[in-house]
């Protein structure tokens, strides 16, 4: 008997601390997103502020900008910018693509329940 109350206490405490980890953590809250198509922070520039980090190959891909005035910008996949490849210039960049078609499996099946489908 002594043995089982010690397992459940043990076992309380566990969950009781799991549960309390959780909280902390914010797991079970809602995820924040702004309305930035999902790509993250804007970026801002102004002139006379250090260059834009440079992306890819300055040389063969230049920032194509008007350097007299600010921008808010935003680092997207290549070939999704409309002021270079990988940069979009303005205040709504286009939305993410869908996540690609593959097998995806539902974790701890080990395989038994897999599936054609998007990303989940």
């Amino acid at each position: 008997m002594n043995r089982m109350s010690r397992f459940g206490l043990a076992a309380a405490a566990a969950l009781v601390s799991a549960g309390l980890g959780c909280a902390g953590l914010g797991v079970g809250e809602g995820i924040a997103q702004a309305d930035d198509g999902g790509w993250g922070p804007p970026h801002h520039w102004c002139p006379g502020e250090q260059p834009v980090p440079v992306t890819g190959n300055h040389v063969t891909d230049p920032l194509n900008w008007d350097w007299n005035v600010c921008h808010t910008y935003y680092f997207l996949w290549p070939g999704m910018g409309n002021v270079s490849n990988l940069i979009w210039d303005g205040d709504n960049p286009p939305p993410k693509p869908p996540p690609p078609m593959g097998v995806y499996c539902d974790p701890g099946t080990f395989f038994q329940n897999c599936r054609i489908d998007n990303h989940p």
